[in-house]
């Protein structure tokens, strides 16, 4: 009885001790919390126009581009401008706002938009709706051409403006002709926009098509047309250009000279010292000043000649050419020039004969 009682008490022991160990609290495993992205819920635009609304609500497109286009029509002019801001983020994916973009290319309200540059810093700029709508057609491309084309014929001149800057930003080779027909606009401000589209761009078919419509053009238009030359820089547009220079009227010379100094092709040379004896006070003073992008002893002599010229400007012209090659200022002196030059001659002279 008693090896019994031994045995009973023994099992008894390890019984209490294992349901002691059961008893004792087990820390849970700690885990790192759940992440979960935060997603902030833009309230609805309300839009007084309920159809617009109820269209652009039934485009098959993603509800974040829905939401910025709604955001178009926000009663607060730098939520507009801010909804094309960030429609021109989605680049071509924002293409079903072509046509809302294109209404808002009438709105001209004047706004300052902040804009995230990165690293924490934003840039704040004055603009207006129009202008960032302009941008954003830029931006989306193919897709919006035919819409900015039928906008070139729209009777604001903004809007024709805008239309024709965001072409030549895309520079779609279809719209060289639309563009070169722009520049017959009865506003100044969109001619002068259609020629720096076309000077947008870098592609051979450009020059072609600027230089056959060249002589059907006014010479207002061509003046227009010579700038987008330069930009362009194709290897037509120098010989061209000589060509064209005896033949036009000063306006379009004087656009021709500067031009051609511009292009810094060495071919323009002869053309531009011939061009500084020009019966237009205005061509010799653009040709004196297109002579800075060459150096020769033949141009400096010759634009210390043209300091004798009886028109201010056209020796101011000269003056500054011939401090930009020499680096040497004595206004418009030409006696002092000359002296300077021929003491650089005599040194020049003396170095040859010691070689």
């Amino acid at each position: 009885m008693q090896v019994k009682l031994k045995y009973l008490v023994l099992v008894g022991l390890i019984l209490g001790v294992v349901s002691a160990c059961t008893m004792v609290p087990v820390e849970p495993v700690s885990t790192k919390p759940e992440r979960r992205p935060i997603n902030i819920q833009q309230p609805d635009v309300e839009v007084t126009n309920e159809s617009v609304a109820a269209e652009i609500k039934q485009l098959k497109t993603p509800r974040r581009v829905k939401d910025k286009i709604l955001r178009l029509y926000h009663p607060d002019p730098v939520e507009r401008a801010w909804a094309a801001y960030q429609l021109a983020k989605l680049g071509r994916g924002a293409a079903p706002a072509v046509p809302y973009l294109l209404e808002l290319l009438n709105d001209d309200t004047p706004v300052l938009l902040s804009r995230y540059i990165g690293s924490g810093f934003r840039s704040s700029s004055d603009t207006t709706p129009a202008e960032e709508a302009s941008r954003t057609l830029a931006k989306i491309g193919e897709p919006a051409v035919n819409g900015l084309v039928l906008a070139l014929k729209s009777e604001s001149e903004n809007v024709r403006r805008l239309a024709a800057k965001s072409l030549g930003q895309i520079g779609n080779t279809q719209s060289i002709a639309i563009l070169i027909d722009l520049l017959t606009d009865e506003s100044r401000k969109v001619q002068a926009t259609a020629a720096i589209a076309l000077g947008n761009y870098r592609h051979p078919i450009a020059s072609q098509k600027i230089t056959e419509a060249f002589l059907s053009v006014t010479p207002q238009a061509r003046v227009h047309l010579v700038y987008a030359l330069s930009h362009i820089n194709d290897i037509i547009a120098v010989p061209f250009l000589i060509e064209q220079l005896a033949q036009q009227t000063p306006d379009v010379r004087a656009a021709i000279v500067l031009a051609l100094g511009k292009l810094r092709d060495a071919r323009a040379i002869d053309s531009l010292l011939i061009s500084v004896k020009d019966e237009d006070e205005i061509v010799r003073a653009n040709a004196a000043y297109a002579l800075s992008s060459f150096y020769s002893p033949e141009i400096l002599t010759t634009l210390i000649e043209v300091l004798d010229d009886p028109v201010e400007r056209v020796r101011e012209g000269a003056s500054e050419a011939l401090g930009h090659l020499t680096g040497v200022n004595f206004g418009t002196s030409k006696s002092q020039w000359t002296a300077w030059w021929e003491q650089q001659k005599a040194t020049m002279s003396k170095k040859n004969k010691s070689q």
